[in-house]
Formats: C-alpha cells, structure tokens, sequence
C-alpha cells in the first residue's frame, strides 16, 4: 500500500529560458492558482486505509479504570515481585513458617532455578550463534542498502537525462520563439509603413480632388462671365 502524503512530491521540471516574474506578476499568478485551487474537490488521502472500526470500550474495564487513574493523577500500581524472590532459609525459620509455605517456598525456588537455567541455555546459545545471525542480518542489509542505493542512482540519472532534453527542447523551441517575434516586428513595421503610405495617398487623393473642385468652380465662374 502506497501512502499518499499532501505535497511529498518532489517537482524539479522547471523552465529554462523564461525570464523571471516581478512581484506583480507573482501575485496575480498566486491568485490564479488559488483560484483554481478552490474549485477542486479535496483529496481523500485516506480512502486506501481500513475503515474505521468502532470500539466498544464497554468490553475493555481495564481501560476505563487506567483513565480514571490518570485523571486522578495516580500512580500506577507497582507490579508484585515477591514470587521472583528467593528468601534466605535463616529469614523463612525465624518466620516459623508451615509446611504450605515451605512447599511455595521450595516451587517458588525451584521455578527460579529453571528460569536461570533457561537464560543460561539462551545465553549460550546467543554466544554461539547470535554473532553469525547479527553478520548474516548486516550482509542483507548492506544487499539491501546497494539496491535501494543504485535504484535511486538510476533514477537520478534518468531525471537528468530528461531535464538535459527539456532543456535543449526549450532552447531550440525558444530560438524559433525569438524567430517569428522578430518576423512579427517586422511585418508590423511593414504593416506601419504601408498604413502611412497608404494615408499619405489618401490625403493626396484629397487634395487633388479638391483642386479639381477649384479648377471646375473657376472655369464655370469664367463661363458665365461672359
């Protein structure tokens, strides 16, 4: 199960040949993103876990006594060790005990004896082959650390192999940019001057059609003159 967490995603595709934002730019990007941002529906990180399982405390009184004591700022009750306790024979006759607690006594004596056996055995044992079992644990782990560590190597490698790319795409994308903005300029300078030229043939044309009002005005003016 792979478990998603909110921006662990690591985004390193940045441009190259963009010129830097100011602070006015920046803002309104940020507003845009925001925007956007609110429109999406929230993602459920949560789906792929179990669902939710409710507990009856009721079956568990231990529980509910351990939280009373909390709140009562109580300490909790120390745990009884006397049946881990050997008593020395003098300290039992001064007691002047009776044959029930001799016989406790002697289990209780004889239980301990087979729990030091039982950690001397395990001992041995650890001493024996515990130091083979820690190396054997080191070697996988040291298999494991070499794996995981040339997986990442690869994966590094990859993402430069793209990010070198993505740079040489942008740049030679750019150039075609830089291309056809200057053949842009150029047609609307040619644009401007062909607009001028046109308006300079314009007021020319109204010129000359004015002139020719005069003339006609004039040549019927001398007309009627006579």
């Amino acid at each position: 199960m792979n478990i998603i967490i909110e921006g662990a995603e690591n985004i390193d595709s940045l441009p190259y040949v963009d010129d830097s934002v100011n602070e006015n730019e920046q803002e309104l990007i940020n507003k845009l993103i925001s925007d956007e941002m609110s429109t999406f529906t929230p993602p459920d990180y949560l789906a792929q876990l179990p669902s939710f399982i409710d507990i009856d405390y009721n079956n568990f009184q231990f529980l509910e006594n351990d939280f009373k004591r909390m709140e009562k700022e109580e300490k909790m009750k120390e745990f009884d060790i006397g049946r881990y306790k050997v008593e020395p024979t003098t300290t039992m006759i001064k007691q002047q005990l009776n044959e029930k607690q001799w016989n406790d006594s002697l289990n209780n004596a004889r239980s301990q004896l087979e729990h030091q056996d039982i950690r001397k055995i395990n001992l041995e044992l650890l001493q024996r082959y515990g130091g083979n079992s820690w190396k054997l644990y080191l070697s996988d782990l040291e298999i494991l650390q070499k794996t995981l560590k040339k997986q990442l190597d690869q994966k590094k490698q990859q993402i430069e192999e793209i990010n070198i790319q993505r740079k040489l795409s942008q740049e030679q994308t750019f150039e075609k940019i830089q291309q056809h903005d200057k053949k842009f300029l150029e047609l609307v300078y040619k644009n401007t001057e062909i607009e001028s030229a046109c308006k300079s043939i314009e007021l020319e044309i109204e010129q000359l059609k004015l002139k020719q009002q005069l003339q006609q005005q004039q040549e019927n003016g001398d007309l009627n003159n006579k």
